[in-house]
């Protein structure tokens, strides 16, 4: 009996002995205790220092949290949401397991932590900015844009497309759940966002379908005018195309149908190709005003654009020379050509003609137009391709010559002043600079401020410093006629 008791007690002892040495050595050590863990990382037996890096690098290179609205997802890194460790208060919070109590309740937390395991929360920072912007920049790829309701063509008809709901994510809502419980969000690896939902404009197309359907069933074209070369063109709209461009819009007048003006610019693209001679339909100006042209049958034709264009300079070539033949005052070319010397062009080199459409800065008036002949000094206006009117005129001396191109008119003043030469010039139409910031144009027989008129007895011959000067009853006549726009093509 002594013996065994003797015995008992020596194991007691050992196991004492061996429970305290694991005490004292993880005391005296400050490594941490077994079994303390945070999350799926396990810190037993690590030093402040260890477990610092140990849950830097979990954090920074393996942690990734799944954000979700239960549709799409995205992984992410917490320091992409703003959620930041502070890796040495968790790691002290660590070491402190199993420490500052009695030694009874010491060595229990130790018991507990080795045996059942000791998990821990993170010390988490929570920068909601930098949150903001982690939120803001999975906006897009987590989102969805509501549908209006539409239109489209089964068969022989138009029928109705529901519209639907849109979602994005409520930026604000989601950083509030997350400040609330940053530790939920890291510990089960999973964020949650709030959804916001965004409801359509449309929700009924039917209020569109009556106009949408007088579309389909009207004949339609797309028109072009060229006021250069005076050109009308013109497209049939095939139904099925013209289907396919129908959308439901909204506005002050209430729910109606438009055409999507993307794929009517992609429509002009294709039927510049036919223009050449550098010219095209410019998508990016004339898509709006062609869909809507299209929506009135084509009544407003879109206006065909020019390319610029280049000059190699001939032996014999002046500045003037060049400007006459090309039907561009000089000045322009000079603005279009940086660096270039007037009195000293290279043969062989080559000038940049601008567009053609700088001349015309107005909407052409495809209807009407005036044409003047210099050298017989004439001028016919027409209307509706027809011939109404013809005068006689006067242009240019030698010495201030009126510029041969295709021009417009772009202001009326009745009784305008060139104080260059003291002339009053009666029902003044401006079409084109000569210069900057002065214009030539058309008009009456003028006067000296003292009250003589001028060149009345030699129209018919070049007279003027650069105008086309008319009888006054004539210059009467075009003035009210000539709206602004419409165009004025001088031959030399």
């Amino acid at each position: 009996m002594t013996t065994v008791f003797v015995s008992l007690l020596g194991i007691l002892f050992v196991v004492l002995f061996l429970i305290f040495s694991v005490y004292a050595y993880y005391q005296f050590s400050g490594l941490i205790v077994p079994g303390v863990r945070l999350g799926d990382l396990s810190l037993g037996g690590m030093s402040l220092t260890q477990a610092s890096l140990a849950l830097h690098r979990d954090w920074e290179s393996d942690l990734h949290i799944n954000v979700t609205n239960g549709t799409q997802a995205q992984l992410v890194t917490p320091s992409e949401l703003g959620l930041e460790i502070n890796e040495v208060q968790t790691a002290q919070t660590a070491v402190d397991v199993g420490r500052g109590g009695s030694v009874l309740a010491e060595l229990a937390m130790m018991a507990v932590s080795a045996k059942d395991g000791w998990p821990l929360d993170a010390q988490i920072i929570f920068d909601e900015e930098t949150g903001r912007a982690g939120l803001q920049r999975l906006a897009e790829a987590m989102s969805l844009s509501p549908q209006n309701a539409s239109i489209r063509l089964e068969g022989s008809d138009l029928v109705q497309i529901p519209s639907h709901v849109g979602y994005q994510i409520d930026i604000d809502a989601t950083l509030e759940a997350l400040n609330q419980d940053p530790g939920k969000v890291l510990s089960t690896k999973i964020l949650q966002v709030v959804p916001e939902f965004v409801p359509p404009e449309i929700t009924d197309a039917t209020p569109a379908l009556a106009e949408a359907r007088r579309l389909l069933d009207t004949p339609t074209r797309l028109t072009a005018y060229d006021p250069v070369s005076d050109e009308q063109f013109e497209w049939p709209v095939p139904r099925e195309r013209l289907a396919d461009w129908l959308e439901v819009t909204t506005s002050e007048e209430g729910i109606q149908a438009t055409l999507d003006e993307n794929q009517v610019g992609q429509y002009l693209t294709e039927k510049a190709a036919e223009l050449g001679n550098g010219r095209y339909l410019d998508p990016d100006r004339y898509a709006g005003y062609a869909a809507e042209s299209i929506r009135q049958g084509g009544s407003k034709p879109v206006p065909v654009s020019h390319s610029s264009t280049e000059y190699k300079i001939q032996p014999g070539d002046t500045l003037l020379k060049i400007a006459w033949r090309l039907g561009f005052p000089s000045w322009a070319i000079i603005d279009a050509n940086p660096g270039l010397n007037p009195d000293a062009l290279l043969v062989g080199s080559t000038l940049i003609i601008p567009s053609k459409d700088a001349l015309l800065p107005l909407p052409a008036v495809p209807h009407k137009r005036i044409v003047i002949n210099i050298s017989d000094q004439k001028l016919w206006v027409y209307q509706d391709g027809n011939q109404i009117q013809k005068f006689i005129i006067s242009t240019g001396i030698d010495r201030s010559p009126t510029q041969p191109g295709i021009f417009q008119v772009q202001t009326h003043v009745r009784n305008a002043y060139a104080s260059v030469w003291d002339l009053h010039m009666p029902n003044f139409l401006g079409i084109y600079e000569a210069w900057p910031g002065f214009m030539n144009g058309i008009h009456g027989l003028p006067t000296l401020s003292g009250g003589r008129r001028l060149w009345a007895d030699i129209l018919g011959r070049p007279a003027s410093y650069g105008c086309i000067i008319l009888d006054l009853d004539d210059a009467a006549w075009l003035y009210d006629w000539a709206e602004n726009g419409v165009v004025v093509e001088i031959h030399p």
